[in-house]
């Protein structure tokens, strides 16, 4: 399997989403992903007691991610995935998410 590789290692996705929330709305937003697609992986990140960013990766690029965390410890990656990225996300509304999820 190629990988797109920056001089950084970093990788390039095909579709990274942004998703800026309050704690229950990702977490409602990141179950319904659970529950209804498989075609995006999402990462739920706290940045403080009230604020969560859920990260969606299209799921034709899991391999991708999971090339990632063999070379990143997890909490690294999780604590600051936009570091590792070459492409920087596209930030969302959670409605426009729930949105590519009803697609």
């Amino acid at each position: 399997m190629q990988i797109n590789q920056h001089h950084t290692n970093n990788i390039a996705f095909g579709k990274f989403y942004k998703v800026k929330g309050n704690h229950h709305d990702i977490k409602r937003l990141r179950n319904n992903f659970f529950e209804k697609d498989n075609k995006f992986l999402t990462l739920s990140v706290k940045k403080d007691d009230n604020k969560r960013i859920l990260y969606l990766f299209s799921g034709k690029d899991f391999d991708k991610f999971i090339d990632l965390t063999k070379k990143v410890f997890f909490f690294d990656l999780r604590q600051n995935v936009e570091k590792y990225m070459l492409n920087k996300p596209k930030q969302i509304s959670i409605k426009k998410a729930k949105n590519i999820l009803d697609k």
